[in-house]
């Protein structure tokens, strides 16, 4: 039988005991735990992730090159001239 230390316990500390732990303890656990930010941070894919995530990465860093697109963007516009009538 296992015995427990009943004596001195104050409440900081309450010696050997076990304890209960609820849902709240989980979660204040979990978002108050400490991150090494200094430590790199490692993701290991197989061949079909890498390969999703190589494609995925090209699609949106590719250059778009359409010139009707250009020149949409960098028409020249004067705000003040007149109009026409």
């Amino acid at each position: 039988m296992k015995e427990y230390n009943l004596k001195e316990v104050d409440s900081t500390s309450a010696g050997n005991l076990p304890v209960l732990v609820g849902m709240w303890s989980k979660v204040k656990h979990f978002l108050l735990k400490e991150i090494d930010l200094d430590r790199p941070i490692v993701i290991e894919l197989t061949e079909k992730q890498a390969k999703v995530l190589r494609e995925v990465h090209d699609f949106w860093f590719q250059e778009i090159e359409f010139p009707e697109l250009h020149d949409f963007f960098f028409k020249d516009i004067n705000l003040f001239a007149k109009k026409n009538k």
